[in-house]
């Protein structure tokens, strides 16, 4: 009877104490884990075990680079891109629109990763309507670009003629691909948006079949695509030569 009734208090400090430990930490972790997930659009429980955890790593890593350097390299041909601009400043906008277009070909690469073997994979992005929003803008960012990059090659290919001077870009020029930047710039924002919205599964449809959205990006990457290398390729100076003689005669 009377070992029955011994005290247990120093057995609730030794078992319980330790067991609340492991989930203080889990409390702890979550805030960063959250955190992360919110700005790199990866699921908060989409954990990559085992041998697969470093190529994931990597492939994320390589995406948000991408991200990040097509961001820059829009972002320095924006604010190059001016009527006087001289020889070297269109050097360093030809090297920019290079980097774009391989820190683009890296997002598309590693995006492929990354939907096809790592985070939830293909069964859950293709009936993710938000997934196919992110693609389409992505698309549109691609498009568009042909023209930049079409008229800056034939302006470098010129430039390294001897017997042809260089020449600034005309105001004409400038005006429009000023605008096909402003654009880009504008997708690229939204892009981190859809990210960050589809790997928590905003709108998640069992019912939407892969086919139909895929042809809608199908659609914009090749008729924008072609719509705008058909423009750089057919581009004319006629405008802007009628307003110089205008001016100048006035």
């Amino acid at each position: 009877v009377t070992a029955s009734a011994k005290p247990t208090q120093p057995q609730t400090v030794r078992d319980v104490a330790p067991q609340s430990v492991p989930a203080k930490l889990a409390s702890a972790m979550a805030v960063p884990a959250a955190f992360l997930a919110l700005f790199s659009g990866l699921p908060a429980d989409a954990a990559v075990p085992g041998a697969e955890a470093v190529p994931s790593a990597f492939a994320a890593y390589g995406h948000y680079l991408g991200l990040v350097l097509v961001t820059l390299a829009l972002g320095t041909e924006r604010i190059l891109i001016k009527e006087d601009m001289t020889e070297k400043e269109f050097d360093l906008m030809a090297n920019a629109d290079i980097l774009y277009g391989l820190a683009g070909t890296l997002m598309t690469y590693t995006g492929y990763l990354r939907v096809t073997q790592y985070g939830k994979g293909w069964e859950f992005y293709q009936h993710e309507p938000i997934f196919w929003v992110k693609i389409v803008l992505f698309s549109v960012l691609g498009a568009a670009s042909f023209f930049p990059t079409t008229k800056i090659i034939q302006l470098a290919v010129s430039k390294r003629n001897p017997e042809t001077p260089y020449k600034p870009m005309s105001p004409k020029l400038v005006a429009r691909m000023t605008t096909i930047l402003n654009g880009e710039l504008s997708a690229i924002l939204l892009i981190p948006l859809t990210a960050t919205l589809m790997a928590r599964g905003v709108g998640y449809a069992d019912w939407l079949p892969w086919q139909a959205p895929a042809g809608l990006v199908a659609v914009t990457l090749f008729g924008l695509g072609g719509k705008y290398i058909k423009e750089a390729l057919d581009w004319s100076e006629d405008e802007a030569g009628v307003k110089a003689t205008f001016s100048d005669s006035s």
